[in-house]
């Protein structure tokens, strides 16, 4: 099943590819117009907005983040991000700064955001907060980690209260 939905979206990309006939060399002007079409599937989806919230906010780190990082803080698996890295990265929104070597692969280990292309990445950004998410929104989607290990703090401090006085208890019938 997973071939298929490789071979899917590849092709997919392939056939957008061409409808958009972006190219390397292209004017930053050139691809906002391209991509404008895009801007709404761009922005839609809360992971790759969540994405780019966290990057334009990691500005002491030059608007760069690992992998690990971003999947920590949005409480996602790294699949699941480094695929939403890869279609940024198709709409040039994002870019691979480093690869670390892993054995006899190289992995795309710290992403930032594309700076060839401060415009297109203002315009997204500016279309995602008028038409689907608020800044505070954008926030707290960003924090969602935090929220559920804290729960689970809680929750695991129920758990073993409510274990230790059964147990207590049980102790005292005997």
């Amino acid at each position: 099943m997973k071939g298929i939905k490789r071979f899917l979206f590849n092709n997919i990309m392939m056939n957008s590819k061409l409808l958009f006939n972006v190219q390397e060399d292209e004017s930053e002007e050139s691809v906002i117009f391209n991509l404008r079409p895009e801007f709404n599937r761009i922005c839609y989806n809360t992971i790759r907005a969540s994405i780019i919230h966290l990057l334009i906010k990691s500005k002491d780190l030059n608007h760069t983040l690992s992998v690990e990082e971003i999947s920590h803080k949005l409480g996602k698996r790294h699949s699941v991000v480094i695929h939403h890295l890869e279609k940024l990265a198709y709409w040039k929104i994002v870019d691979v700064v480093k690869s670390l070597k892993y054995g006899n692969k190289k992995r795309r280990s710290i992403w930032g955001l594309n700076l060839k292309y401060p415009n297109l990445i203002q315009n997204v950004y500016s279309h995602m907060l008028k038409t689907f998410y608020t800044s505070n929104e954008l926030d707290k989607m960003c924090c969602i980690n935090k929220n559920v290990r804290s729960m689970l703090l809680v929750t695991g401090f129920v758990t073993l209260f409510v274990m230790l006085s059964s147990f207590a208890c049980d102790c005292c019938l005997f």
